[in-house]
């Protein structure tokens, strides 16, 4: 713990850092020729081209690398990583915003193991107890050392409009959870259960569609018992929030117990009825205990580089990137098992060095100070920046924006997806920055994958769910995508580059305008609606 908590620099260390400030010549299979530059004149312009191909290449290169073994979280090459990213900002002269004076937040990331003998959920009515079989009537998630016992309530799909705060408190919310496991499934199961929770509800039960057979239960209860790393509290052992998911038949018992018509309820649930109904006289009582197997601990890096407005310097614009990846897994055909994420997210994590350091060579500082936010854990579940909205190192209520760049490095060469334009002043800020810097060719596109969900799906979704406006510049998915071939040949740097000097312009524009960035009214009831 000590050792890790110091981010001792070793060798590997050393050369790492010698390789991110290496000339160009010295990188493997060299990068693609720059894009002659026609910028406009003015000290923006001059910051903005410093940001080139060539760097982008070498620092991507550095972290994509085989030594740095896919920079799994936890992992002594995350911690390597870490420090690379300490030492190029303090190089530039920017400030620590971490904890205790320095760059680093550490987040609890213990092992976690289930004790399925001790699982249970039963179903007490007057007319007795019905004990639900773990694998067979029902599955669990978010083990918790604490005891349920609390009476059900159904609340259809557990829409804001069913989910008022705290109104259920110390009751288990009953809700409708369609789908087969995948994204859209894991999204909605997600919401609910953040939704039952700022209701102040002791659990969740999930009821499953009627495609969930009997083997499937099975399958995933023996992949939810495995042990696996989840963000912990601030001592071993701090009680999670139990989920449940129930079978059509074993829900039907409980609505039967509870005299509530169950094909009724789930129709009204599908027609949008967010009305909740007790199930007269029915509690559920359980647990799903489980026991940290270890203490580990994973990085985020955060540095901020001063604004020059006394008015406004105490106000931040967070520039954010994940710097983890999946690290050493499955091989591929060629027998490649390290999942080096040059694209994921070493292209992030590259742009926002380079855009510290073209801020760093301005004349003049922004009115507003820039807040550089290197995540971890964001391959784990977007654990990192969880950690960091929840346990902000600078006052919430003073983060204007926050800019998110994950995956900017692959794909079409002269067009970026900037995800979340139409949900706050930040998308026609970018319009407005794009129409006057033509020299980027760039085009910067709403949204072509609604279907997908993107925008709850990377980091800037932990701060928007604190209702702090923000914006998500994406690429896109490859056949690489969480893949061994994720290599730093594979890259278009000369696009990278591009698409970081279009990040800082927006980061230059939002921390020195006079009125900070504002929610689209239709924008802020959706993010609310999928988080409350």
């Amino acid at each position: 713990m000590t050792q890790r908590r110091s981010v001792a620099l070793p060798l590997i260390a050393a050369l790492a850092l010698a390789a991110c400030a290496a000339p160009v010549s010295s990188v493997p299979a060299g990068p693609p020729e720059p894009a002659a530059a026609s910028a406009p004149p003015g000290a923006d312009a001059a910051a903005a081209a410093t940001i080139t191909p060539e760097d982008m290449y070498s620092r991507i290169a550095f972290l994509a690398s085989d030594a740095m073994r896919g920079r799994n979280t936890p992992s002594p090459e995350l911690n390597i990583a870490a420090q690379a990213l300490i030492d190029h900002h303090r190089r530039l002269g920017l400030e620590p915003a971490g904890e205790n004076g320095t760059y680093l937040q550490w987040y609890p990331f213990p092992l976690r193991g289930l004790n399925t003998a001790g699982t249970r959920l039963d179903v007490v009515t007057s007319r007795g107890t019905q004990t639900l079989r773990l694998g067979r009537d029902f599955f669990t998630r978010g083990a918790t050392t604490a005891d349920v016992s609390a009476p059900l309530v159904f609340v259809g799909k557990g829409t804001a409009e069913a989910l008022g705060e705290g109104s259920l408190r110390e009751r288990a919310a009953v809700v409708t959870l369609p789908g087969t496991w995948g994204v859209p499934f894991r999204v909605e199961r997600n919401r609910q259960a953040a939704a039952a929770r700022q209701a102040g509800a002791s659990a969740v039960i999930h009821v499953l569609d009627a495609t969930w057979t009997a083997d499937s239960i099975a399958k995933y209860q023996e992949f939810t018992a495995r042990p696996t790393r989840a963000l912990g509290g601030a001592a071993p052992g701090l009680p999670g929030f139990p989920q449940f998911f129930v079978t059509q038949a074993a829900a039907r018992r409980m609505f039967a117990a509870g005299n509530v018509n169950f094909d009724q309820a789930l129709q009204a649930a599908a027609s949008g009825d967010a009305r909740q109904v007790p199930l007269a006289g029915v509690r559920i009582t359980g647990g799903a205990p489980f026991r940290d197997l270890d203490r580990e601990e994973a990085p985020n890096v955060v540095a901020v580089l001063r604004g020059s407005d006394p008015a406004l310097r105490d106000e931040y614009v967070v520039l954010s990137a994940h710097f983890d990846h999946e690290g050493v897994g499955r091989p591929d055909a060629s027998g490649d098992s390290i999942y080096n994420g040059a694209d994921d997210n070493g292209s992030g994590t590259a742009a926002l060095m380079e855009i510290s350091e073209a801020m760093a060579s301005l004349p003049t500082r922004p009115r507003r100070s820039v807040v550089f936010l290197h995540v971890s854990g964001e391959e784990k579940g977007l654990l990192g920046s969880e950690w960091y909205s929840d346990h902000p190192t600078l006052p919430l209520q003073q983060i204007v924006a926050n800019v998110n760049v994950d995956m900017i490095a692959r794909n079409s060469p002269d067009s970026i997806v900037v995800i979340g334009k139409d949900y706050s002043t930040l998308g026609p800020t970018v319009n407005a920055i794009r129409a006057r810097h033509p020299e980027l060719n760039l085009v910067a596109a709403d949204d072509i994958w609604p279907q997908e969900r993107f925008f709850f799906r990377s980091d800037h979704f932990n701060f928007a769910r604190k209702e702090v406006p923000s914006i998500f510049f994406f690429s896109g998915v490859h056949p690489d995508y969480h893949r061994p071939g994720d290599h730093v040949e594979k890259i278009d740097a000369d696009k990278a580059a591009r698409v970081a000097r279009l990040v800082f312009y927006l980061a230059n524009e939002v921390a020195n305008a006079d009125q900070r960035p504002q929610w689209d009214p239709a924008g802020l009831a959706e993010v609310r609606a999928l988080t409350r």
